[in-house]
């Protein structure tokens, strides 16, 4: 059989792509008197935390509703970044832009869930997310379930600030484990990393310097009010939320997924490696998500490669039912072998019709 492979060009554009969609906990409403009430505030009061979980409530609240500005580098494998942030929210509107230092021009500005992705080398691409920061939307709800224990670790310093250090590790081996600091005065995270079942790091968010603000410049709210209107020509990428009990669009399904890992989204949309529309469901089990991208295939060749980019799994393989070849792709923030598990049990939903 001729051999597959995915060229780090176009595993590259699926990475992104698939991180821009990635499911996370929605934020709380906020009400009307809590929007009229919120101040632009540069510093949280001292947690009340004293438990893990209360900690990561409070962590979530000040993701939220602090005004600061910082740098921080992100590495993921040999790849590492320097990248700027800026967020605030005024009366219960949350803005945030982050800017890549490094490379190529890029900058991802949100008002609330909508964002804009922007790069000197592409279209502007709208999404909807929540939280842009690397890491820190895993973490914005309390609730790990039964596949993760939230255990306690040690003070320590990052930045400068004093930080309390939280492990979040995984109860098998089909997920990564974390370990997060938290900025003991605001509860904001100040550092998080990946590990994997030896322990090794394979991706890790630290703030290298950080700032609380009661007043932003003219030249930073100018930066933040910017809306679609006054940018170039966007595309737009929409999410349509599964319907229970639904299929997807060629009636196909994953004969195996990890425990704990259910679906949060489906879409229909154009691949960034074939340029066709594929079908992609997304699951997620609160914590680490993976995609699975469905398409025909016209090689007619059966095949299947693998690779890995820091904490980026992605697999892909070319399967055949009777007549018809499908080119399935998974990608996520999953350990290898759980990707390549995932991907060979996707078969036609009629095959397992076919068997009863």
């Amino acid at each position: 059989m001729k051999g597959m492979h995915l060229n780090r060009g176009s595993l590259a554009a699926l990475l992104v792509s698939v991180l821009m969609v990635a499911p996370v906990k929605a934020q709380e409403a906020v009400t009307p008197n809590q929007a009229e009430s919120a101040p632009l505030s540069s510093a949280a009061e001292p947690p009340r935390a004293s438990e893990p979980r209360d900690w990561l409530e409070s962590m979530a609240e000040a993701t939220r509703q602090l005004t600061y500005r910082g740098h921080f580098v992100y590495q993921q494998g040999s790849s590492l970044e320097t990248l700027s942030v800026l967020h605030t929210n005024q009366g219960g509107n949350e803005k945030e832009l982050i800017r890549y230092l490094d490379g190529l021009p890029r900058e991802i500005l949100r008002h609330g869930r909508e964002i804009t992705f922007l790069s000197a080398d592409r279209p502007p691409v709208r999404f909807e997310h929540e939280s842009l920061m690397p890491m820190v939307g895993r973490f914005t709800g309390s609730d790990l379930g039964k596949y993760y224990q939230l255990r306690p670790a040690a003070l320590d310093r990052v930045a400068g600030r004093e930080a309390v250090q939280l492990l979040v590790v995984p109860t098998d081996r089909f997920r990564y484990g974390y370990q997060i600091w938290l900025d003991r005065q605001s509860s904001l995270m100040l550092k998080s990393v990946m590990v994997d079942s030896e322990g090794r790091i394979i991706e890790r968010m630290q703030f290298t310097n950080l700032e609380f603000t009661d007043h932003l410049s003219e030249q930073e709210i100018k930066l933040l009010n910017r809306t679609s209107k006054g940018l170039p020509d966007e595309t737009t990428v929409t999410m349509s939320s599964l319907e229970k009990g639904g299929n997807g669009h060629w009636g196909w399904e994953a004969g195996w997924i990890p425990d704990g890992f259910e679906v949060r989204n489906r879409t229909r949309r154009k691949s960034p490696v074939s340029e066709r529309m594929v079908d992609t469901v997304i699951y997620s089990d609160g914590i680490a998500s993976f995609s699975i991208f469905v398409e025909p295939d016209e090689t007619r060749v059966l095949s299947q490669s693998s690779e890995q980019i820091g904490s980026m799994a992605a697999v892909s393989k070319v399967f055949r039912n009777n007549d018809t070849y499908f080119h399935v792709t998974v990608v996520g923030e999953v350990p290898l072998g759980t990707a390549e598990r995932v991907a060979v049990s996707v078969r036609p939903a009629s095959d397992k019709q076919a068997e009863k």
